[in-house]
């Protein structure tokens, strides 16, 4: 297979019917991951709510994913921005030692 060649992807999550969609090779195991995980918190969000609907399972999933997502993502560009700064820093000292 060539290097930008797709392939169907085929996931299944939860009780929803499946879907496929194209990726690349080297997509297919953090996709795999991903479908593993989601499915995984889902089984645990239907057995922690019994009595709820799979739906709610899967909306809750949903949520715990993008809070993750994007508290990751914060964290993300605060680190980016305090690396910015050090390397500002650096820069500055390095540039004393030169004058």
């Amino acid at each position: 297979m060539a290097d930008n060649e797709k392939y169907r992807f085929t996931a299944k999550i939860g009780d929803v019917e499946e879907f496929s969609f194209l990726i690349s090779p080297d997509e297919e195991p953090a996709y795999k991951r991903a479908v593993y995980h989601v499915n995984d918190f889902w089984r645990k969000m239907r057995s922690a709510s019994q009595g709820g609907s799979s739906g709610q399972a899967l909306a809750k999933t949903a949520l715990a994913f993008a809070e993750l997502y994007y508290r990751t993502s914060e964290q993300l560009a605060r680190h980016s921005q305090q690396l910015d700064d050090f390397e500002k820093e650096l820069d500055d000292i390095l540039l004393l030692d030169k004058v």
